[in-house]
């Protein structure tokens, strides 16, 4: 401590002496001064060691992702608003691309990805769910059921992240039978939570986990599990998994309950932060039971093959044009806050095509990979709840969409971006040009 902090710190408690009528001698001084600093210092030290340890990554393992600033990190500038022919000077691009690994969980950004029939490999193949209990029938039977949960009507979702780390030869500890190695990668999930205070041990050990977070630059502590990708039939064996229905809108597919690879208590802290009364759980897509989509997207007599989804709404990719945001955004109720494209959770951003021309497209390239543009997006409130903050907000950007983007005339619902159905696998990458090949009507169903 510098000498004129001392100095500072001296005066005030003797002016502080004196206020109060207590004498000036060294021992009161000194009293006052411990009593003052003592249960700041001890919060302090309590910090220190409840800081969290270090992460250890999963053997063989490394973490997958965009390393670096977003590609999306300049998208409120201007001249992403205006569009134009795809010539040399104003290509047609991806901008950036984005999974959800859980789904309505937070995002993860790639430079590049692989293409597979349920779209982006890793996005949208778990979902959380809760175990939702009707009343009692006249026979005293009582019904549940598992129902998918989304930021709907949980925004706290949004902060819950998550990481994937793939296998890989050059990782510390590869070996091809590490378990992570066998499960092709590992889920991280990390989600905030805030102990409870009060003044015991245990309490103060929790001002200090709230301390050290702070310290760290978070809002609040941190709690984190991980679970396979994949889990092979030995370790669904081991670890005794379950296999049940989850409810997801119509359907019902039978899907891995990944419960006994998360810690009980650790579930439970991730209900309380969540909001939810109910049991929940964490549920993988079995690989071998994907969902079929029908509705618009192509039949398989056409192109050879049944589209098919994970754990996401409808279809396997969703795209969305920035410029179409930025004319959605120039209607908003003036305001402090800018419209940011991620709380439309696509998979692939692009920029260069006007506002909506994208509205009527029926086929496109992109890189090398072709895409049946299946249908338009309809939205619900879940773009009014904010990516950053998991904050809903009531009305925006749901109130202007409604006046200006009811368009499809099979929905009700306004509508924003692209539902896309790969046919063909292989990459996709940010910079890769955008080419429609078909143009066409679109006319939503809903079943």
């Amino acid at each position: 401590m510098s000498s004129n902090i001392l100095d500072d710190l001296l005066n005030s408690v003797r002016q502080f002496l004196v206020d109060v009528g207590v004498g000036l001698n060294p021992l009161t001084i000194g009293v006052t001064l411990f009593v003052l600093l003592f249960p700041p210092l001890i919060l302090f030290v309590l910090a220190l060691n409840q800081k969290d340890a270090p992460f250890s990554p999963p053997p063989g393992c490394r973490k997958f992702g965009l390393v670096g600033k977003s590609n999306l990190s300049d998208q409120y500038s201007k001249r992403y608003a205006e569009g134009g022919d795809p010539c040399a000077a104003n290509r047609w691009t991806v901008k950036a691309l984005f999974i959800y690994p859980i789904k309505s969980c937070a995002r993860l950004e790639l430079d590049q990805s692989e293409v597979v029939r349920t779209g982006l490999k890793f996005d949208r193949q778990f979902t959380f769910a809760q175990q939702v209990t009707g009343l009692p029938t006249m026979e005293g039977k009582v019904e549940s059921e598992w129902t998918f949960i989304t930021q709907r009507t949980f925004p706290r979702l949004a902060k819950v992240e998550t990481e994937i780390w793939i296998p890989d030869p050059k990782a510390p500890g590869y070996s091809e039978q590490e378990e992570y190695v066998k499960s092709e990668g590992c889920l991280l999930v990390r989600f905030p939570f805030t102990p409870d205070t009060e003044f015991t041990v245990e309490g103060l050990k929790s001002y200090g986990k709230i301390l050290a977070a702070w310290m760290s630059g978070k809002p609040e502590p941190m709690m984190e599990f991980r679970v396979p990708f994949n889990p092979t039939q030995e370790r669904i064996k081991e670890a005794r998994y379950r296999s049940a229905e989850v409810k997801i809108w119509r359907e019902k597919p039978v899907a891995l309950d990944m419960a006994n690879e998360v810690p009980v208590d650790t579930m439970e802290k991730l209900r309380y932060t969540l909001g939810i009364t109910n049991p929940i759980t964490l549920f993988r897509i079995d690989p071998q039971n994907y969902r079929q989509v029908h509705k618009c997207a192509p039949k398989s007599q056409d192109v050879g093959f049944q589209p098919v989804v994970g754990m996401a709404d409808s279809y396997p990719l969703h795209i969305l044009n920035l410029a179409s945001v930025h004319d959605v955004a120039s209607k908003l109720p003036k305001g402090p806050k800018r419209l940011n494209a991620l709380r439309y959770r696509a998979n692939v951003y692009m920029t260069g095509p006007p506002a909506f021309s994208e509205d009527d497209w029926a086929k496109a390239r992109i890189g090398d990979g072709l895409y049946h543009i299946s249908c338009r997006t309809t939205r619900c409130k879940l773009p009014n709840v904010d990516p950053e903050t998991a904050v809903a907000d009531r009305n925006e950007p749901g109130t202007t969409m409604r006046k200006h983007r009811v368009i499809d005339k099979g929905s009700k619902s306004p509508c924003l971006g692209m539902q896309v159905t790969p046919l063909t696998q292989g990459e996709i990458r940010v910079g890769d040009e955008i080419e429609v090949l078909e143009k066409g009507e679109h006319f939503f169903k809903s079943e």
